[in-house]
């Protein structure tokens, strides 16, 4: 999914109890959609008519629509919505949620693609836009899938894959799939930790078996920059 549009993010929210996937780590919990993310709020987010077309991938077909999203904040960036025919999720939740994705992880998507429904199995990403497939996805599937783009080849780091492999096991079952979901659903879970407060010792117990991701995830989005 870093490179290559591969959907089904919405496993996600499955009661699959996978505990062992590619990475060969056992997944901690079930799935990171119920995780608390109420802290999340969308900055001043204005949207215009008119984008760059070239990446709006509606599966061949033109996009219905194509609009620019400023989001504003301690970060400020745009965003290309494209709204194609059919579109499965509303122009209005498209912002809303992308704009909820803290900034330092927002910052490097192109584009945002609502695509007709069943034109894909859940979400994906590909050179820096995000594809939703699904009617109204949660926040954090659009954390993942922004995670790709904040990515930068990190998780094919030898620092990311040592901290993995020092690790007991991964969030969920998704994050077992490879390294670079792996590092995705890592993201997601980090901000849910610094969310609600519990970012100062990694989660406590629960979280141990994951310290040493949680730990340089920590390095590469620290607290104080993703704080609500």
């Amino acid at each position: 999914m870093h490179k290559n549009i591969i959907f089904g993010i919405a496993i996600i929210f499955s009661l699959i109890n996978l505990s062992i996937q590619s990475l060969g780590k056992p997944a901690l919990l079930p799935g990171l959609g119920d995780l608390d993310f109420n802290f999340l709020r969308t900055p001043t987010s204005p949207a215009g008519p008119g984008g760059d077309r070239n990446l709006c991938n509606c599966n061949g077909g033109s996009p219905q629509d194509v609009l620019t999203v400023s989001y504003h904040g301690t970060i400020s960036h745009s965003v290309v919505l494209c709204m194609c025919q059919n579109a499965v999720t509303g122009a209005s939740h498209m912002i809303e949620t992308m704009g909820k994705v803290p900034a330092p992880i927002r910052r490097y998507n192109k584009a945002m693609v609502s695509s007709p429904a069943g034109a894909c199995g859940g979400a994906g990403s590909s050179g820096d836009v995000s594809y939703y497939c699904s009617s109204n996805m949660h926040v954090s599937v659009f954390i993942h899938e922004s995670a790709h783009s904040m990515d930068r080849g990190k998780s094919a780091s030898g620092e990311w894959r040592d901290a993995v492999s020092r690790d007991s096991c991964v969030p969920d079952a998704y994050a077992n799939s490879n390294y670079a979901d792996n590092f995705a659903q890592v993201v997601v879970l980090w901000v849910h930790l610094v969310g609600t407060r519990r970012d100062k010792d990694f989660g406590g117990t629960q979280f141990a078996c994951m310290r040493n991701q949680l730990h340089q995830m920590a390095k590469y989005l620290p607290a104080d920059s993703i704080k609500p």
